[in-house]
């Protein structure tokens, strides 16, 4: 068997990775480790009940038909099948926190959704075996857990801690960390940045992230060689600050927000001078351009006017936001490249 197939294991156990092709819920949020500095939200319940995703029926059913293809090509729609989840239906959101001195793949991976336990579990089962690795069911802290180990691969602790949640990370200290708080414990974030970003996003937002400088930098040093440079450019521009959040939601139109944590309230204000003057000058340049050809720039004029520049406390907010109809004028201009 492929070596490929190992890694759907895994992903058909949790029953949602498969389509993280991911601010932060209630829950997760509770269930995020105290030492996460970086956190990860696909809300798809919230980009499927969006007015341009409703109101463009045609679109939602080509996803769909492209999804199955793509389960299907990978033999995985069968397991789905098994397990009674359907993936548009039964999936809400996606959350992947990665703690302090942690790689992405050692993070802890929330689903909330609906999950059939006893389902899920004969589906793992079967599928592990037949990848030729083990599949345990045990007990974790109380809670039911599987441990999925692929051929070749590190173990997998997975739990479907109630109907409407699952976890999924790499040890059993972590699991039963997380058992704790789904059972009424709090999360009590020993990163101060961390903390005052959370602020800033929201689980109306089709998709958020949080991170802090200091676990970018981390990443940066285990870069590949061609993403090395690229994360070392933005590693230097938040040495200028102590963390961020990004934040894309999708609805009327589509909303876009980016803010940096700094180390002071005073710092944010200033900030936000400095930015809100490169603003104008932008506004400036933008509606010169327009002059000279308003059918490729007058889109952006419309983007760019929509940007404002807020605090909150320490941190610095950038919003603005894109109309599908300017969207829509701004893929017409770009270039094509012609068929020969």
């Amino acid at each position: 068997m492929p070596l490929s197939r190992h890694y759907w294991i895994a992903a058909v156990c949790m029953l949602g990775v498969l389509a993280s092709a991911t601010g932060v819920q209630a829950q997760a949020m509770k269930l995020l480790p105290n030492d996460t500095e970086m956190v990860l939200t696909f809300n798809l319940q919230q980009i499927l009940k969006s007015d341009v995703v409703k109101s463009n029926d045609l679109l939602l059913k080509l996803l769909k038909q492209q999804i199955d293809q793509q389960f299907e090509d990978k033999g995985v729609k069968k397991y789905l099948e098994k397990a009674n989840f359907d993936l548009f239906k039964d999936l809400s959101s996606v959350t992947i926190a990665v703690p302090n001195g942690k790689e992405a793949k050692e993070g802890l991976i929330i689903l909330e959704g609906n999950f059939d336990a006893e389902k899920i579990e004969g589906v793992a089962a079967e599928l592990t075996k037949e990848a030729g690795g083990t599949f345990k069911v045990t007990k974790i802290a109380g809670a039911n857990a599987f441990e999925v180990t692929p051929k070749d691969e590190k173990t997998v602790y997975i739990g479907v801690l109630s109907k409407k949640t699952m976890i999924a990370c790499s040890t059993k200290a972590d699991f039963t960390e997380a058992v704790g708080r789904f059972n009424g414990g709090t999360a009590a974030f020993k990163s101060e940045t961390f903390k005052n970003l959370l602020s800033t996003v929201s689980a109306k937002q089709s998709i958020s992230i949080i991170a802090t400088s200091a676990i970018v930098e981390k990443m940066a040093e285990k870069a590949p060689e061609g993403a090395a440079d690229q994360i070392k450019i933005a590693t230097a521009v938040l040495k200028e600050m102590d963390g961020f959040s990004a934040a894309i939601t999708i609805d009327k139109n589509i909303d876009v927000q980016v803010a940096a944590n700094t180390k002071k309230a005073e710092k944010a204000k200033e900030y936000a001078g400095t930015v809100n003057f490169g603003i104008d000058a932008i506004k400036a340049k933008v509606a010169q351009m327009a002059k000279q050809d308003e059918q490729k720039f007058a889109p952006a004029v419309e983007v760019v006017n929509t940007l404002r520049v807020t605090t909150m406390g320490t941190n610095l907010v950038i919003r603005g936001q894109i109309t599908f109809e300017t969207l829509g004028k701004i893929l017409q201009n770009l270039p094509i490249p012609q068929q020969q």
